[in-house]
């Protein structure tokens, strides 16, 4: 759906739930998807690097104060209201989706920064669960909103680290920084390089016009997934204590490298190797990445991606038969220079790297091949790097009035 019917129907439904006051103005924030190029879950774990971008699809929030010290939330998606007071706010399991826009103000008000209540719709066209960061796309939407409502604003960084708190904290879920960071600091026809150290931005041009960044779901979620995800990274915890004996002074596994890398890998098993091989060579990707787009050598991306594809499922183990399968569909179709998995594994969506001309071909393809193999009809979405969460203006009709 484009983003201005996204904002129509918010303001719509804001209009129907809350009326009209003059002298109140509507606020209306825009966060887009999530899309992970390189990195991702296992170099954030090791303060390492990843390759991301924002996506086609959006959440928009319209959002305006109130003065009675409540927050009233409804989603458009799910036809729900709920009213909570901004004293008392707590996790609810019952709440299901508002406990993202709820753990939000949870922690800006705890940031000293108080509002003196809010009332806001949620709409949007993001899907959820397949790894496209919906929760991220909320997160980072409600606390635009707050900083633009409330007193003295978040920084960028700051507000993205307290969308992670909302997850990790509020909710008691994995989370992670990257997301709600790519939601927030990415730009139109930009990918944005993440340092998990420094959350400093570092921009990479794509060429949007001859090339597509397209998403292909396997639709298939492993039970076993966070589990063995868990494994991994007690691995990692495990092996930067190997590596410590013989390089001391090693932070983190980001900060393994040269000659004293090359000397203490030769003392880990094969397996303990193949893994920490993984986040190594995959921080090196993301460095190779960029000198490989400012360049323009797009074949040359591509087989990045697919190198960090092939060390996920060789060296990792955290692909399955499906994803495997639906690997093999798309790189053997006319235009994809490359593919790789997003997220964690076993099951997810795969991101592919492929030249504009060929797009629609593609798409048509990689739906009817991949449903050949499996019997699974994949969701497939085209996307062009987009800006990150920004304040939008309302819609205004032809007749010059806001739309309603």
């Amino acid at each position: 759906m484009a983003l201005e019917d996204l904002i129509k129907r918010a303001h719509s439904t804001f209009l129907h739930q809350f009326g009209g006051d003059p002298g109140k103005k509507v606020t209306f924030v825009a966060a887009p998807s999530r899309l992970t190029l390189l990195g991702g879950e296992y170099t954030e774990a090791v303060d390492g690097f990843s390759l991301l971008a924002a996506g086609n699809h959006s959440i928009v929030v319209a959002a305006q104060r109130r003065s009675d010290k409540m927050g009233v939330i409804h989603s458009l998606t799910y036809d729900e209201k709920i009213k909570v007071s901004l004293a008392t706010l707590k996790f609810d399991r019952a709440d299901g989706w508002a406990n993202y826009p709820k753990g939000v103000l949870y922690f800006y008000e705890r940031t000293g920064r108080k509002l003196e209540g809010i009332q806001m719709v949620v709409a949007g066209d993001l899907p959820e669960g397949v790894g496209l960061g919906a929760s991220a796309a909320i997160t980072v939407a409600t606390a635009v909103a707050c900083n633009i409502l409330g007193m003295n604003p978040l920084d960028d960084a700051t507000l993205a680290k307290l969308c992670h708190r909302v997850e990790s904290q509020f909710m008691g879920l994995r989370g992670d920084y990257f997301s709600p960071y790519a939601v927030k600091f990415s730009k139109k026809d930009q990918l944005v390089l993440f340092d998990a150290r420094s959350f400093k931005p570092e921009y990479l041009t794509f060429d949007s016009k001859n090339y597509k960044l397209v998403v292909v779901d396997s639709g298939v979620r492993k039970k076993e997934r966070e589990d063995e995800f868990k494994k991994r990274l007690e691995l990692f915890t495990q092996l930067l204590q190997e590596i410590r004996k013989h390089v001391p002074k090693v932070i983190s596994l980001r900060d393994v490298g040269g000659e004293a890398y090359e000397t203490a890998r030769k003392k880990l098993d094969i397996i303990l190797r193949k893994r920490l091989d993984h986040v190594v060579y995959e921080n090196s990707r993301v460095k190779r990445a960029k000198d490989i787009l400012q360049r323009g050598d797009y074949e040359a991306f591509g087989r990045i991606l697919s190198e960090s594809h092939d060390s996920l499922n060789d060296k990792l183990k955290t692909t399955c038969q499906e994803v495997d399968i639906l690997t093999e569909v798309v790189r053997s179709l006319p235009g994809c220079l490359g593919s790789r998995m997003m997220g964690i594994g076993w099951g997810g969506s795969v991101v592919c790297l492929v030249k504009a001309a060929d797009t629609d071909a593609f798409v048509n393809r990689v739906k009817g091949d991949y449903k050949k193999r499996v019997n699974i009809s994949p969701q497939v979405f085209v996307n062009e790097p987009q800006e990150g969460a920004r304040e939008v203006e309302a819609v205004v009709s032809t007749t010059g009035s806001q739309a309603s």
